[in-house]
């Protein structure tokens, strides 16, 4: 029992240097082989040994050696981008998007299609498969050059199964078996995790987030959730449900929410919020360009045209945001004052229209969070921080774990 333990020991060891050595290749690449010595405090013997397993493995490959005036430049070392990609998908309310991604992190290609939340699993469930082949066909890629795929999904999920249990606006997709039938159908590692997760850990990897080990990211558009990153990793809860920030109570006897309470952040300061607002006080009498936007039927509004008639100074649209602003900073105040972040991501095609409402929200949290605590608003530029975030739940397994060891 004894020599398996060392040899266990010993095996785990080497996974863990390998893993340093990929990062700091992923961080540093092209590099040689002393500055990656130099930079991983790992033993020349250590690096020669695992560098050249890497290449065998064609993980990582080698940049020949180029003659300058000065001499002979070394061998540099970088991901080997030609394998080893990775797949991210979203879920959405109305499309899925899908994004390919090269071991560095580098997009290659992205696709979308238009969904009906209305429709049967099974439907739902070819469109996925259907966006994801087209993914492959745009590369030109074959299944044996990809790790693995991440699926950003809606509702309650349980990420360790991969099963999708609800979604509040996909009335028909539950208990869903996504993991299965995605290792199923395409023979690799799938991961499923919430949307808001995924969007924090795009925001971490290519966003405002990139560097901050502590922080909250609010997920605006037709529903809202928030991302939570502790000490660099995401923090999902004891059963993967964290993060509903959506369905915190504003006012009890508020409006109701699609989760089928009362009162929910998300009937405030969500798309169909917005729309649902604008309806209201179009056909209380109020006056104003929302609906000749929509064309003169007040059925017809949407969160974009409230956004539309905001950009043209329409004090409709403008308070409308505005009170969305204030809701919002009362959700967020409580979060504040909860965790304590460094800072909050707005995110979400609802924070495109940050102009309109951030002044609102900075004026309540100013008022309302602890006073100590750090209150900075960032608004992402990232157009598809969840997608992003998907494929880097797999990056994470590249480079945190042995998922190309296995």
């Amino acid at each position: 029992m004894a020599e398996i333990k060392r040899i266990t020991d010993h095996e785990a060891m080497k996974i863990k240097n390998q893993l340093l050595i990929l990062r700091s290749i992923r961080r540093l690449g092209p590099v040689t082989r002393v500055t990656l010595q130099r930079e991983t405090k790992l033993s020349w013997g250590t690096i020669t040994s695992s560098v050249k397993e890497l290449i065998e493995k064609k993980i990582i490959r080698e940049i020949g050696a180029v003659q300058t005036g000065v001499g002979r430049r070394p061998v540099e070392l970088d991901m080997n981008i030609d394998r080893n990609y990775v797949i991210g998908l979203r879920l959405g309310a109305t499309y899925i998007r899908s994004v390919l991604l090269n071991v560095k992190g580098e997009v290659v290609v992205n696709a979308q299609a238009a969904v009906d939340a209305e429709q049967e699993t099974d439907v739902i469930l070819r469109q996925l498969f259907g966006v994801t082949e087209e993914v492959f066909d745009r590369a030109s890629i074959t299944v044996d050059q990809v790790v693995g795929i991440g699926i950003a999904a809606p509702g309650a999920i349980d990420a360790d199964a991969g099963f999708c249990l609800y979604a509040p606006h996909h009335p028909k997709w539950k208990n869903v078996p996504l993991k299965q039938r995605f290792e199923e159908r395409f023979g690799l590692p799938c991961f499923v995790d919430h949307v808001n997760n995924c969007s924090a850990l795009g925001e971490r990897w290519f966003g405002v987030g990139e560097g901050v080990d502590n922080f909250l990211c609010i997920l605006l558009g037709t529903g809202i959730s928030a991302g939570i990153i502790i000490d660099g990793k995401v923090y999902r809860g004891v059963n993967c449900s964290s993060g509903e920030f959506g369905h915190v109570c504003i006012e009890p006897s508020g409006p109701p929410c699609a989760c089928g309470l009362n009162g929910c952040l998300e009937a405030y300061a969500s798309g169909p919020a917005l729309a649902r607002k604008a309806v209201e006080v179009v056909r209380g009498g109020g006056d104003g360009a929302i609906l000749e936007l929509a064309g003169g039927d007040a059925g017809q509004i949407t969160a974009k045209t409230v956004y539309e008639a905001a950009l043209k100074g329409d004090h409709v649209a403008l308070e409308i945001f505005r009170d969305m602003g204030y809701r919002l900073g009362i959700g967020i105040s409580t979060l504040i004052n909860l965790f304590n972040p460094e800072i909050i991501i707005l995110c979400g095609r609802v924070s495109q229209a940050s102009r309109f409402f951030v002044d609102s929200l900075q004026e309540t949290i100013q008022q309302r969070a602890w006073h100590i605590s750090k209150k900075e608003i960032r608004i992402s530029a990232l157009s598809r921080p969840a997608v992003l975030g998907a494929a880097c739940v797999v990056l994470q397994q590249i480079y945190d774990s042995s998922l190309l060891f296995g």
